[in-house]
Parts: structure tokens; C-alpha cells; sequence
């Protein structure tokens, strides 16, 4: 799928704006036409209007009600049809779908999140809270075939998500950009069954 940069986004000040990891998770993601597409963690709606452009179904799911608003704005901006849904994870997502992406929020933090904007970054004391029980809860909701595109950082706990994934999951890493305090990481996850049927 071609990289569309001409997505006009508009952010509220409690919800996470667009950076480094949203743009590589933007260039690997891989969702065509017909295809039913789910963005966890939206935020602005970045990805989700990207796969409404190549003609996907699609589901943008976010924790935070600022999140869900400014991913209908943002949809109705672009033009894309969106259905944008408030859940913490999959709580509120009884479907499948044949693509999944997730850019999770992976600084480990020890303090409790203060407001939605704190909690768009912190991944828990080891950075893995979220990243983790997404990647354990996501194949209940993968169609045959589906494939998980998620982001993962060298700040929040990678090997161990790793190792963790290695029991559901064949995982490909897709691109990788490093910055001076941090690498992070385009990772690609099909279930362990599905993959060896190819």
C-alpha cells in the first residue's frame, strides 16, 4: 500500500500527536481493498484513514474519549468512513478482522497516569503492560489469515514481548529506526497455526 503523507489531522492537547512510531507503523502497515481493519490505540486516526483510503472496513478503537472524538473529526476531515469506538482494548470489540495495528503506549512508568495524554505513552512500570495483553487478547480477534502490525521499543521491555509472542505468534521485523535515546521497531505477528499452513 502506497504511504500516504496528505492525511490532514487535527489534534486535541489529550491525545497523542502523531511521531517517529506513528509514521513507521503508517509505512509497514499492508491492508487492501475489502479488507476488514482494525486501528487499536488511534488517537488522532492516523492509521485508520489511511486504510479507509486504500478501501478497507474499518474500526479505530481508543481508551480515551478525547481519542474517539478526534478520530471521527479527523475521519469526517479526510472524507473516509470510520467507525470509531471507545474500548479499552478489545473490551468493546466483539469482531474479527483480517488486520490489526497497534502502537502502544511502551514507557515504563511507575507513577499512575494523571490524564489521557500521560496514559497514551505509559506502558506500566516495565513498558510492557499494554503491549502485552494486546498481543494475548489480539488472536480471538483475527480473521483466518489476519496479520498483527505493532510497534515495539527498546525502552519497553522488547525481548521480553518477544519471548512472550513466540508462544501464539511467528513474528517478522519490517523496519526498525534508531534515535539517540531509543530504537524502535515495525514488527509483523501471524499466529503460529496460520503461518504454517503457508
Amino acid at each position: 500500500m502506497k504511504l500516504d503523507m496528505a492525511i490532514d489531522i487535527v489534534i486535541d492537547p489529550e491525545v497523542y500527536n502523531p511521531s517517529d512510531d506513528s509514521y513507521l507503523l503508517l509505512k509497514v502497515v499492508d491492508v487492501r481493498e475489502g479488507e476488514r481493519f482494525l486501528e487499536m490505540g488511534s488517537g488522532s486516526g492516523l492509521i485508520a484513514i489511511h486504510a479507509a483510503r486504500a478501501g478497507a472496513d474499518v474500526v479505530a478503537a481508543d481508551i480515551s474519549p478525547h481519542a474517539v472524538e478526534c478520530t471521527r473529526r479527523n475521519a469526517l476531515r479526510n472524507g473516509v468512513k470510520v467507525e470509531a469506538v471507545r474500548s479499552d482494548l478489545f473490551e468493546s470489540i466483539p469482531q474479527s478482522f483480517d488486520v490489526i495495528a497497534f502502537n502502544p503506549p511502551y514507557l515504563a512508568e511507575e507513577k499512575e497516569p494523571k490524564s489521557w495524554i500521560e496514559r497514551s505513552w505509559s506502558g506500566g512500570s516495565g513498558g510492557t503492560d499494554v503491549s502485552a495483553a494486546f498481543l494475548e487478547q489480539a488472536p480471538r480477534h483475527l480473521a483466518p489469515n489476519g496479520r498483527v502490525y505493532v510497534i515495539l521499543s527498546s525502552l519497553g521491555g522488547l525481548r521480553s514481548l518477544l519471548r512472550t509472542a513466540r508462544e501464539l505468534y511467528t513474528s517478522t521485523m519490517l523496519e526498525e529506526k534508531h534515535m539517540f535515546f531509543e530504537s524502535i521497531f515495525a514488527y509483523k505477528f501471524e499466529l503460529l497455526n496460520l503461518a504454517s499452513d503457508k
